[in-house]
């Protein structure tokens, strides 16, 4: 029992030390003390520690919130982004066929003559460039292409295009001017002189060039002249635009005289085209 004397003193006095530190610092008005300095100096910097620990922890689950709130607005931001885009696209097709439309009113009152049908480029033939390509018109909108039954084809410019080269039931096949297949009565637009052949050529077709050929001796034909239909042959009115004179080719040996015509139309970009039925034929002949 004498053993244990000692180290109960001990915790006694311990403790006494202890609790008058407590008392001590918690006086109001009071310092303090060495032991509560040294002990402060000891723990402050873990407290801080502990802190900033919290704090950065605290930042970091914050940052990681506010990142997926912003990836899931982002997401949002995209979707609406796609919608308006695909809105766009869509009021702009509805702005150009309200454009079409107009422009084919103009054609009505310029060709009176005749019915104008729209239709519109479904796809374009695998091949030599400008070759025939599709519009979806055909026998049961009224188009009946036989060997002696065509139809004149425009764009919305009012410019040639071409004519029908065959019809199906819903669809038609187009032989545009730069095809070798193509020929067409011509003149020059501000001039009375004769008429000649505008026809597609081989050797021009890949520069996307037609042939103004037979040109009569005389005939004023310049460069940056306007080259329209004659209206002989009955199957194109007068005066459809088909291009502009660029170059003049002359024959030396034979006196002959040719030249390089642009077409108006832009045949690489058309989306829509116009035939013109023309209701003066005999009866049934669009049905042969």
């Amino acid at each position: 029992m004498k053993r244990k004397a000692p180290r109960i003193f001990i915790i006694v006095l311990v403790t006494v030390a202890i609790l008058a530190t407590m008392i001590l610092t918690a006086l109001p008005g009071s310092t303090r003390t060495i032991i509560a300095d040294y002990f402060g100096r000891v723990f402050d910097p873990l407290v801080s520690f502990a802190q900033a620990g919290a704090k950065s922890a605290g930042n970091f689950f914050s940052a990681v919130s506010e990142n997926r709130e912003l990836k899931d607005e982002i997401a949002k931001l995209e979707i609406e982004n796609s919608d308006l885009r695909q809105e766009i696209r869509v009021n702009e097709e509805k702005v150009k066929a309200y454009d079409e439309l107009e422009d084919a009113l103009n054609l009505k009152s310029r060709f009176k003559d005749y019915e104008i049908v729209g239709g519109k480029v479904i796809n374009r033939s695998i091949g030599p460039m400008f070759d025939l390509f599709r519009i979806n018109l055909g026998r049961e909108d009224g188009i009946w292409v036989t060997s002696d039954r065509s139809y004149p084809v425009l764009d919305s410019q009012h410019n040639l295009v071409g004519r029908l080269y065959s019809s199906e039931l819903g669809s038609s096949r187009v032989l545009p001017l730069l095809h070798e297949g193509f020929s067409i009565s011509s003149k020059v637009s501000a001039s009375a002189g004769n008429n000649f052949r505008v026809r597609g050529s081989v050797e021009y077709k890949n520069r996307r060039l037609c042939l103004a050929d037979q040109i009569p001796e005389g005939t004023p034909v310049r460069v940056g002249d306007l080259i329209v239909s004659s209206g002989d042959g009955g199957l194109y009115p007068e005066g459809i635009e088909i291009g502009r004179v660029v170059e003049i080719i002359n024959d030396s040996r034979s006196n002959a005289m040719q030249a390089l015509i642009e077409p108006s139309s832009q045949l690489e970009e058309l989306n829509y085209i116009f035939v013109l039925i023309d209701h003066a034929l005999p009866s049934g002949a669009e049905g042969k």
